[in-house]
Formats: structure tokens, C-alpha cells, sequence
């Protein structure tokens, strides 16, 4: 009698892994630290403090600086710099599709670019760099 092998196939349930990213972090206490972090004296979210910050990081980070010398793209940077920095805040690792949405959040609170004035000095770096 000879047995035949059978494989196994392990089904997961569809999940949209984005999706289920964005809901963990819309009310999550990471984002709320991250809130709290940029909330100026008056008690409103101040994208002032969160691109002085990240424009801080911009010019004391190692890895930024290789990445514009190696012409990484703005946008890639920036992200970089995004993801760096809300990890460092929040204290754990988040993916990029967590950092993503908190920034998309974070836009919704007053509508304009979040991330206008660091974008203003990678812009400018990335001009001095190429003169």
C-alpha cells in the first residue's frame, strides 16, 4: 500500500493589513503621544514644533546627510526622517504605513502641509548641496 503525500495549504483570512494599521492607529495612545509631544502652551497641536524638531533631526543625522550626497529623492528623506522621529517619540517601531497615517492625521487636525517647513529645508539643503 503506498501512502501519497498531501500538502497542507495554510489559509489565512483575507485581511487588509493597511487598513487594519490605520484603524490601530486612528485612536491609538502612540498617536496620542505624538500629539502631546507637538502640543504648544496653549494646548493646540503646533506643526511649528514638530518641524523645528524634525528640521533639528535633518541637520544632526549622519544617514540624512548620506542620503542627500547619494541623491536620494526629497520625498524619501523625508520619510526617513518622519519615520525616525515618530519611532523615537512613540518609543516602539511602527511601520511606515503607521507613520504615514498619524501624519495624515495630523494634517486633518489643520489643514495645510504638515511637513511644509522641513520640506522647505530639504529643498534648500538639497540646493546648496548641488551648487
Amino acid at each position: 500500500m503506498r501512502l501519497e503525500k498531501k500538502t497542507v495549504e495554510e489559509v489565512a483570512p483575507e485581511t487588509n493589513e493597511e487598513t487594519t494599521e490605520a484603524e490601530a492607529v486612528i485612536d491609538s495612545s502612540e498617536y496620542q503621544t505624538l500629539v502631546d509631544k507637538y502640543t504648544d502652551k496653549n494646548g493646540k497641536l503646533s506643526y511649528e514644533l514638530l518641524n523645528k524638531d524634525l528640521i533639528r533631526f535633518v541637520h544632526s543625522s549622519k544617514t540624512v546627510r548620506s542620503m542627500m550626497e547619494d541623491g536620494v529623492s526629497l520625498n524619501e528623506i523625508r520619510s526617513y526622517i518622519v519615520c525616525s522621529k515618530f519611532r523615537t517619540v512613540i518609543g516602539r517601531k511602527l511601520t511606515e504605513a503607521q507613520v504615514l497615517k498619524m501624519a495624515d492625521l495630523l494634517d486633518e487636525v489643520s489643514p495645510k502641509s504638515v511637513f511644509k517647513e522641513v520640506d522647505a529645508e530639504l529643498r534648500r539643503l538639497s540646493v546648496a548641496k548641488n551648487k
